[in-house]
């Protein structure tokens, strides 16, 4: 159960812009932290990156709040049709796992909650809030590999590991496990 002294938000591209300097300042917070792989752009490059997605219809965000203040975050959108994302997989998935149609999977893009708020079900909530209000089938995310805490709760909240794929030129890091979550419909009858 959450502490009530947060407070959890979800909209979409008009909450993040509300916010958005805030999750720039946490995702700097945490992902510049040992484990994570952290460029000497990465912060310029993760706002780029995040102003970007503000302009996709299907952009969708859970903030929390302390008071006033940001202390975590989730967000992503839906995969277009037309992607090659699973291509650029180092193992092949099977067809039924790979093949794309509109509105068949979200990605969860972001996701941050600051060391003080942890261990208080900010995170899960975050995360169960944004998931159970996709309308998609499944939904997949991607994780530094050297995070071997936060992929065991990935694991933990029905999420499974599909493959590994490089991050490419602009990427956070130079390579990713990918996870894939099968269905959302148990987060969608708890709502």
């Amino acid at each position: 159960m959450l502490d009530e002294e947060f407070t959890i938000l979800r909209g979409n591209a008009d909450l993040a812009a509300d916010h958005l300097d805030a999750v720039c300042t946490v995702y700097d917070d945490v992902f510049s932290r040992p484990p994570f792989f952290w460029r000497d752009d990465e912060s310029v490059l993760h706002r780029e990156r995040l102003e970007q997605l503000l302009a996709d219809p299907t952009f969708g965000i859970t903030v929390a709040l302390a008071r006033r203040d940001l202390v975590g975050f989730a967000y992503g959108f839906t995969v277009p049709a037309i992607t090659r994302r699973w291509s650029s997989l180092t193992e092949p998935l099977p067809d039924e796992t790979t093949r794309e149609w509109p509105g068949r999977t979200f990605m969860l893009f972001d996701f941050a909650v600051l060391p003080t708020a942890r261990g208080r079900h900010v995170g899960k909530t975050l995360h169960n809030k944004l998931l159970a209000s996709r309308v998609e089938q499944l939904a997949t995310l991607t994780v530094q590999p050297t995070v071997a805490d936060t992929k065991a709760i990935y694991q933990h909240w029905g999420w499974r590991q599909v493959g590994q794929m490089e991050g490419g030129p602009t990427a956070a890091a130079p390579m990713f496990d990918v996870y894939l979550r099968d269905s959302l419909d148990d987060l969608r009858h708890t709502r």
